[in-house]
């Protein structure tokens, strides 16, 4: 059935390809939020957010760096390919 409004829920957008460029505004969305509620001061508020967000993405670049060196190190390791 076509529609002529777009739903969001039942029709996905097309960024498949991209969805690593996502990483930043979620990060930054997820930080505002937090810190919203968490700021005792709001004359801090933004740079509390920069911070947060930085920490988010930092973290996930360690992560990302760390579960790489498992898959592409310890994994051949512990289970060689035969042959």
């Amino acid at each position: 059935m076509m529609t002529l409004a777009y739903t969001p829920f039942i029709d996905a957008l097309g960024i498949h390809d991209h969805w690593y460029l996502l990483i930043v505004p979620i990060s930054i969305f997820l930080a505002i939020g937090y810190k919203s509620v968490r700021c005792s001061d709001m004359n801090r508020f933004f740079r509390e957010v920069v911070i947060f967000t930085i920490q988010i993405l930092g973290g996930l670049l360690l992560l990302a760096i760390a579960f790489t060196a498992v898959i592409v190190v310890l994994l051949p390791l512990l289970a060689p390919m035969p042959g």
